[in-house]
């Protein structure tokens, strides 16, 4: 009898969900039984699935419908005419306005002529705000002055208070949990205007406009005469370096040098190669 719901990332996000098969304990229902106890919970629709067992000339009106709790008659009402038809399975779904589900009172299926209705299903699609009581969940807006209005309201603020009512508890924390941010504010904006200023100092000393004088304070005159001066290298250039004569350490112990046999050789060889192929040309 649990309803299946999906819902949406945060808390104060609309939910939508649909109940059961509300027929599956016959076909008179309570909806107290199907829909969650949420506050401004609306039903946007109904779902449907019916098959009718008649013969083809049977007159036969099959109405799925329920009361309205806040007024006389019917709330949400259809009619399917079977009459003259062989019996079959219809599957249908009828959208509603989001009609508060505190109006939707017992549904039921109701048959008139000759036949009957079997496997049959109905189920309502449904839509509620979590937040639409702030004071329901701690993460919903407007949820500490829901729940101060309620300690208020409830004598709880006064000398006789329940320290063991829950919604007290959650405003004692509630009431922390604020000093705790403030807190935290605080510090972030301590911070701040320290890495500020450390920011502002560094730029004044990186600052491509910063004037000699305030790099160098009073001493601005000897800066320049220093970065003025010009090197004198005349020493360097008038030094004498002692020289002389030096005479020759390496000395040669055969007075002649012999011939070289293997070259005259090849020498000797190449000469009769030119001779024998000059030859040649001079006989032709």
């Amino acid at each position: 009898m649990l309803a299946v719901c999906y819902s949406s990332s945060s808390a104060s996000d609309p939910v939508f969900g649909q109940t059961g098969n509300v027929t599956t304990g016959g076909y008179n229902w309570g909806m107290s039984d199907w829909l969650p106890n949420q506050t401004g919970l609306v039903i946007n629709g109904v779902y449907f699935r019916y098959t009718t067992v008649k013969d083809l000339a049977a007159d036969l009106l099959v109405t799925i419908r329920n009361s309205d709790n806040e007024a006389v008659g019917y709330i949400y009402s259809r009619t399917d005419d079977w009459s003259g038809v062989p019996g079959n399975t219809i599957v249908g779904y009828d959208p509603l306005p989001g009609i508060l589900g505190t109006r939707f009172g017992t549904g039921e299926i109701v048959t008139e002529g000759d036949g009957e209705v079997t496997n049959a299903t109905v189920r309502y699609n449904y839509m509620y705000d979590t937040c639409a009581e702030p004071i329901n969940d701690p993460t919903c807006p407007g949820f500490e002055d829901a729940l101060y209005k309620y300690l208020l309201d409830n004598g709880l603020l006064n000398q006789g208070l329940d320290i063991n009512d829950p919604f007290y508890d959650q405003w004692v924390q509630s009431q922390l949990n604020r000093e705790v941010d403030v807190t935290e504010q605080e510090e972030e904006e301590i911070s701040q205007e320290e890495i500020d200023e450390e920011q502002s100092d560094m730029e004044q000393q990186l600052d491509a406009t910063t004037s000699i004088a305030e790099l160098g304070g009073g001493n601005q005159v000897e800066i320049m005469t220093q970065l003025a001066s010009v090197p004198q290298f005349d020493a360097y250039y008038t030094v004498t370096i002692d020289g002389g004569f030096y005479p020759e350490a390496t000395v040669l112990q055969d007075a002649t040098l012999p011939d070289n046999r293997r070259a005259l050789s090849n020498l000797a060889n190449d000469a009769t190669h030119r001779s024998m192929v000059r030859s040649q040309y001079e006989n032709n």
